[in-house]
């Protein structure tokens, strides 16, 4: 579904030039879920921008379906960190959910029944009409999520979608991720900095290099399909596949 092929990224400026992913390569499937971990700086976030069609690739390239990426491709969508930033505060809870189906020209009657359905998926139907505002960061977050997901598309790519909440509400959003990946079979690419959260979700854990990024290993996680907070966290394969991912990205950082 998503195939990464030397893909490189340098950014220049008059008396500076800073390479800041050298090359990469990997795909993910049509219904899987990867995860892609690295040190910090390393070009995560650029990384993503570049599937997305956000920013442009210096070389290589980046393919949906067999397509080129060369903009936002019609049935991607993309779930950022900032969340408060990507909500409009003016507008309800449906209303920001509804915003980009109402610029696909979906029509009224269905942009509702996505709308509802994806907001009954996050446990928001209630608050359909309250603003971003109103609601704690963690709501907040789901309602960047229900939006991705009343999108229907084809590929998700998260990038570091977690990064600013508590522990016991991104243990929440992490399983909502999980339930809403086995109910929809959308392909998903899930950039973060957390070593447990990649692999606790992935079927594969991508682990990069420091920048000028490579990929250091592309690794599947073989624990049980059905995961939960206690028992797979609990398991000694969940600490020892931990272990060897933090182990790699010590190496990157020149750590031992």
């Amino acid at each position: 579904m998503l195939e990464i092929s030397s893909l490189n990224k340098v950014y220049e400026s008059p008396g500076r030039r800073v390479e800041a992913i050298g090359s990469i390569t990997f795909d993910v499937g049509a219904g899987e879920l990867v995860c892609v971990v690295g040190p910090s700086g390393c070009g995560k976030t650029t990384l993503l921008r570049c599937v997305a069609g956000l920013l442009p690739a210096s070389g290589g390239e980046v393919r949906l379906d067999g397509v080129p990426v060369t903009g936002p491709p019609p049935r991607m969508a993309v779930v950022f960190q900032e969340y408060g930033r990507s909500l409009f505060p003016w507008m309800t809870v449906r209303q920001n959910v509804e915003l980009p189906l109402k610029e696909k020209r979906v029509p009224a009657g269905r942009r509702r029944e996505l709308v509802d359905d994806s907001l009954r998926a996050v446990g928001l139907s209630d608050d359909a009409d309250a603003h971003p505002w109103q609601l704690s960061g963690g709501m907040q977050q789901r309602v960047a999520i229900a939006r991705a997901v009343a999108y229907e598309p084809q590929v998700l790519l998260m990038d570091e979608p977690f990064a600013a909440v508590d522990a016991q509400t991104r243990a929440d959003l992490e399983d909502l991720i999980l339930r809403l990946w086995r109910e929809l079979e959308v392909t998903t690419l899930f950039v973060t900095h957390d070593i447990d959260e990649a692999v606790y979700l992935g079927q594969r854990v991508v682990v990069l290099s420091s920048s000028p990024t490579t990929i250091m290993e592309d690794l599947k996680i073989d624990l049980p399909p059905e995961r939960d907070q206690l028992t797979t966290r609990s398991l000694p394969r969940f600490g020892e596949l931990r272990g060897h991912v933090y182990r790699q990205i010590q190496a990157a950082r020149g750590e031992r």
